[in-house]
């Protein structure tokens, strides 16, 4: 899946979320808001094509770089998996996982 279905999808309504999702956002201070600005605007930085499933990355207008990792797995709905804020020790420009 590309990132304009990812939008599309986003933009229809068909997406949801896991609890697990919700509680890292929460636990981040991450809004609805922040989660839907990085699908609209994000870019896909890691693709896990096996499970069906994607990494995303924005900055946030509050200027948070946040992630988050959806599963387009079943075609009638996405669903946002986890998100969060990465941390820098392990991300290269919160785009590229160090090694």
């Amino acid at each position: 899946m590309d990132i304009e279905q990812i939008r599309e999808m986003v933009r229809q309504g068909q997406f949801s979320f896991y609890f697990h999702a919700l509680q890292e956002a929460l636990k981040d201070g991450l809004t609805g808001d922040d989660i839907l600005h990085v699908s609209h605007h994000g870019e896909i930085i890691e693709e896990y094509p096996e499970r069906g499933r994607c990494l995303l990355y924005a900055t946030v207008p509050s200027g948070m770089p946040v992630h988050i990792v959806v599963d387009y797995s079943c075609e009638d709905e996405l669903q946002v998996v986890t998100t969060y804020i990465p941390d820098d020790r392990e991300w290269i420009a919160y785009r590229k996982r160090r090694r």
